[in-house]
């Protein structure tokens, strides 16, 4: 059971961080994740920015096939970044 002084202080604590990250969220609700954290951009002075690099990513992961030689001297293909 709870005090008085650790719920108003659980309660301070949650309150001053609220604005400088974004609310938890559970697992596995993906459109509730995707709702509030547009909301918390919005919140943001330079939420245009935010919400055009997330439409339009600046850099795309390309994957390369690699051939290397293998112990017994047979090439073989390794996907590297």
């Amino acid at each position: 059971m709870q005090t008085q002084t650790s719920n108003s202080l659980h309660n301070a604590i949650m309150e001053a961080g609220s604005k400088d990250r974004p609310p938890m969220l559970a697992p596995r609700n993906y459109i509730q994740w995707k709702s509030r954290i547009k909301r918390y951009i919005d919140t943001k002075p330079n939420r245009e920015l935010i919400h055009y690099c997330l439409e339009n990513p600046p850099y795309e992961l390309g994957w390369n096939d690699k051939f290397i030689i293998d112990a017994e001297g047979n090439p073989t293909t390794a996907t590297h970044q």
